[in-house]
């Protein structure tokens, strides 16, 4: 939904940023033992990120924290890795996590926005784009660590397709024509309230591929219902504006007023608000009525 830069840093960093704070000598030994295996699977990642298929990386079976996952580390010890080697850090590897959640500027990417934010206006959190419940190899790599609303991680969940064409967009890693084109619609009802309908409609000239994820990530993410929950944020001014400083606006007028915000370069293409405004100046009657 959002285009996020990739984190400054390199794969292996954050992992031993992580494996350098460890105060058990054993565990740390047994972690940077396992260091070439790590770089091994993750210039996978960087293979599967290639062409976008990263649901066929191995997968470990849920819970059973003592199966031998990579090398001879266990689930158990990649997960605590990332639990208490970063987030729980007071020291560089929180440093990086925390500069993780802050690089979406409080929008999450996910969502376009539309999500709620965590402590003091952050975002909640860093979220696993694969899960470390069944991809905990990539617990603490930077490019699979991305900022998330407290709504988008609970909808993601610890699930991950196994169909390449459900995977969930990826803010550093997929295409442009993801976040600079527009693939998002909505639908105005003349109703009382009048009610705002959104859907995913990627353009026809995708591919198939394309297609198919834009649609099972707007669905993953539950971004018709939270869309729809945000519009009488903007409506119930704007219609107030309508009978008074905006009354003596034509259709015309108004729907010039309306396309300066659909068109805001600085809001996400397909964020709720630049749809809802796009729909509204789309509807000849939203345009034409006084609203008294």
């Amino acid at each position: 939904m959002k285009r996020l830069d990739a984190p400054p840093y390199a794969s292996i960093d954050l992992y031993d940023e992580s494996v350098a704070g460890l105060t058990d000598g054993v565990l740390q030994t047994k972690f940077l033992d396992n260091r070439p295996a790590v770089v091994e699977a993750y210039r996978r990642f960087d293979e599967s990120s290639q062409t976008k298929t990263w649901c066929y990386l191995p997968r470990a079976v849920r819970g059973h924290s003592e199966v031998i996952i990579l090398g001879t580390l266990s689930k158990g010890e990649l997960v605590s890795l990332y639990d208490d080697g970063v987030v729980k850090s007071k020291g560089q590897p929180r440093n990086i996590y925390d500069q993780i959640k802050l690089s979406a500027r409080e929008e999450c990417p996910y969502c376009g926005g539309s999500g709620e934010m965590g402590e003091e206006g952050e975002l909640a959190t860093a979220d696993h784009f694969l899960p470390k419940a069944y991809f905990p190899t990539y617990a603490v790599l930077p490019l699979n660590l991305v900022p998330a609303c407290q709504v988008c991680n609970r909808g993601m969940g610890s699930s991950f397709p196994t169909d390449e064409n459900s995977q969930p967009l990826h803010p550093y890693l997929d295409e442009d024509h993801f976040f600079l084109e527009k693939w998002t619609s909505a639908s105005i009802r003349h109703e009382e309230p009048l009610v705002v309908d959104f859907e995913a409609r990627p353009p026809a000239g995708w591919l198939e591929k394309d297609r198919q994820r834009v649609v099972a990530h707007f669905n993953a993410c539950n971004l018709a219902k939270r869309y729809r929950s945000r519009v009488w944020t903007e409506l119930t001014p704007l219609i107030s504006q309508r009978k008074s400083t905006l009354r003596k606006f034509s259709a015309e007028q108004l729907r010039e007023h309306l396309l300066v915000i659909a068109n805001e370069p600085n809001l996400p293409i397909n964020g709720w608000k630049r749809t809802l405004y796009s729909a509204l100046a789309a509807s000849q009657w939203f345009c034409e009525a006084d609203f008294a």
